[in-house]
């Protein structure tokens, strides 16, 4: 056994020899010998190295324009320091690209009827810009109460259970006009989040556009615009509604994946999707195998493993997993998310996360915890910008008390075993498949001729092409590090002045070709994913938002207020940094960017800025867009 020293957990040992599919335990015991003093030089000189590189340009711009007023100076010299500059100055000028503001072609006024479908946080907020730009609007729920997946009811598939706690925190995850009570940054249970969307709806007075316990089983076109037909759950009235748009915000949890395995009709044990998973009663003292990395299974792998007599997770290949507080600062890692770093192409990105991880072992700075976290990502194949970010806190802990144990990929059931990749089996009374969900709208009919497409084929995974403004989804990206609220918010903002005619889509062959390349760029930036899927890049994607909408901050408004300036480039992202100028601009919103601090040294923030400057040069020659300024609408 290898004893880990000032470790934050009771059992203070690892097992030696324990089966270790992932390689952790071994980096884990790596990290806790002392490194010899020559290896600790040597990564001290490179990352010193590194920082001076990075940070070469900032006196080099200085010492150019010196030479540039300087009298007598050959004018080699000045030539050099004259393309130096001229460098320098278009780099800025590229980055200040990322606040330029194009709100889509304006449209003629008009008022409608739109009808929203769930009131979960995104629901609730199509429902509040859709009040906010006079429209007349419904909204039906199937639940008792708003809060759609946060709401725990055993009465549906694919809500949370009642210990959740929300993976981003709550200023991330706030809507950009309301902002938080507490001033706490630590992540909501599901219940203080329920709370905060009661608020919000009491705040905005819009509680009676609200239908609860209304099932909608049908969605159909009629006369340029939808009949919605709704069904009592109480009563079992059927009614028929007509609107003018439609706004579906069911949410993706909705459909659980189906689960097909060799075995799986032969299994005697239990076999259920994560989607029924409602706590640990019925779990203790059971052998439990949980399958998936995503925050559901990790979690719930986590949880069980405090009751259960053994508990596996498996894995397919390595993760990128984060907690959800950042121990070395204390601040949630969601404000990671700041703009310096997010400009820099996610080739930079991927390489300085990596590299720095590897310094911080040769340098003997590796704490165990760490050390888990980079060989788990370094068996992922892809860098930690290239995929979803996983936030437990817990996980990593169970792991290395030996109460959870790490396994390879499931291949098959028998009888009373799993069986894994590897040729490992274990016997199991349950197994939880946390395998995700898929997009599913069984009451939607569309128009004759017009073909159902998944929402990662839709226009800003909105909008069909063919029928434009009248029909909707909303919260159906999912960015890799962020929240979906945000998002839901900005495409509830975009779709209440698109229907109330104070803006209008593209045209149609617009939207297709917009269409393809973000299907291209998807696969380039997230090259280990399944296709089709709905991941976005959670900044880029709301920059586009907001150029359509108009309430990007420009280059002009921030260059007069400096500060304001600082904070949108080096403090964490929010919603709130989408109501400083444009529709719906308000100054609470300023309070909140100038009130959250950055997470990231200013060292490291201009070390990102100078190594982007290094090789900014060559972006434009590289077609993948990997190699693009991430923040960079084309």
């Amino acid at each position: 056994m290898v004893t880990i020293r000032n470790f934050p957990f009771a059992v203070q040992a690892i097992p030696d020899n324990d089966y270790d599919p992932f390689g952790v335990h071994h980096a884990v015991q790596q990290a806790l010998r002392d490194q010899p003093w020559w290896s600790v030089v040597g990564a001290k000189l490179i990352n010193w190295t590194i920082l001076l590189v990075a940070l070469l340009p900032l006196p080099l711009v200085l010492l150019s324009g010196i030479l540039l007023l300087i009298v007598g100076v050959p004018v080699w010299v000045k030539w050099s320091a004259g393309i130096f500059s001229l460098w320098f100055g278009l780099f800025l000028v590229d980055q200040f690209r990322l606040f330029g503001r194009q709100p889509v072609s304006q449209a003629l006024g008009r008022r409608g009827s739109v009808i929203v479908i769930g009131a979960g946080p995104v629901g609730l907020a199509v429902v509040k810009e859709c009040l906010t730009q006079g429209l007349d609007v419904k909204c039906f729920e199937r639940q008792n109460d708003l809060g759609g997946v946060y709401r725990p009811n055993r009465d549906f598939l694919g809500g949370c259970w009642p210990t959740v706690k929300l993976t981003s925190s709550p200023w991330v995850t706030a809507y950009s006009d309301f902002p938080p009570k507490s001033s706490s940054c630590q992540h909501q249970t599901a219940q203080e989040y329920l709370e905060y969307l009661e608020d919000y709806v009491e705040h905005f007075g819009f509680r009676n556009c609200l239908h609860f316990r209304q099932t909608v089983i049908s969605v159909e076109p009629d006369n340029g615009g939808w009949c919605v037909i709704t069904v009592d759950r109480d009563t079992g009235k059927t009614t028929r509604y007509w609107c003018d748009r439609v706004a579906i915000c069911v949410g993706l949890n909705l459909n659980p994946k189906s689960i097909n395995l060799p075995g799986l009709n032969t299994f005697k044990g239990q076999v259920r999707h994560s989607a029924s998973y409602f706590g640990t009663e019925e779990l203790k003292d059971k052998c439990v195998v949980v399958s998936g990395a995503g925050e559901s299974g990790v979690d719930i792998a986590a949880e069980v493993s405090q009751v259960a007599r053994e508990t596996y997770l498996s894995l397919r290949k390595g993760k990128f997993i984060i907690p959800r507080i950042n121990p070395l600062n204390g601040m949630p890692n969601d404000y990671d998310t700041n703009r310096i770093r997010n400009a820099s192409p996610i080739v930079l990105q991927n390489w300085f996360m990596s590299f720095r991880r590897g310094l911080c072992f040769y340098s003997g700075e590796h704490q165990p915890e760490t050390a888990f976290r980079a060989q788990l990502l370094k068996q992922s194949s892809v860098g930690p910008v290239s995929q979803t970010a996983t936030k437990s806190d817990d996980f990593i802990y169970r792991v290395m008390e030996d109460k959870l144990k790490l396994r390879t990929n499931i291949v098959s059931l028998d009888r009373d075993d799993v069986i894994f990749e590897d040729g490992l089996r274990h016997p199991a009374d349950v197994v939880i498949f946390a395998h995700g969900y898929t997009p599913s709208f069984p009451f939607l009919k569309y128009p004759e001729g017009v073909q159902a497409l998944h929402p990662s084929e839709l226009y800003l995974n909105m909008f069909h092409p063919e029928l434009g403004d009248s029909l909707a989804f909303c919260g159906f990206a999912r960015p890799t590090i962020g929240a979906i609220p945000p998002i839901g918010e900005l495409q509830a903002r975009l779709f209440a002045l698109l229907a109330s005619g104070k803006l209008g889509l593209p045209e149609p062959r617009v939207m297709a070709c917009d269409i393809v390349q973000a299907k291209q760029e998807n696969a380039e930036n997230f090259p280990t994913q399944s296709q089709p899927n709905v991941l976005v890049r959670w900044i880029p994607y709301m920059d586009k938002l907001a150029s359509l909408i108009g309430c990007r901050p420009t280059a002009q408004y921030l260059l007069t207020r400096p500060r304001l300036l600082w904070k949108l480039c080096a403090g964490p992202m929010t919603g709130a940094q989408y109501r400083l100028q444009g529709p719906g601009a308000s100054q609470t919103s300023w309070e909140t960017v100038m009130k959250l601090p950055r997470m990231h040294q200013l060292s490291e923030i201009l070390t990102y800025i100078g190594l982007h400057f290094w090789i900014w040069p060559i972006q434009g020659l590289i077609r993948n867009t990997t190699w693009r300024s991430s923040n960079t609408i084309t």
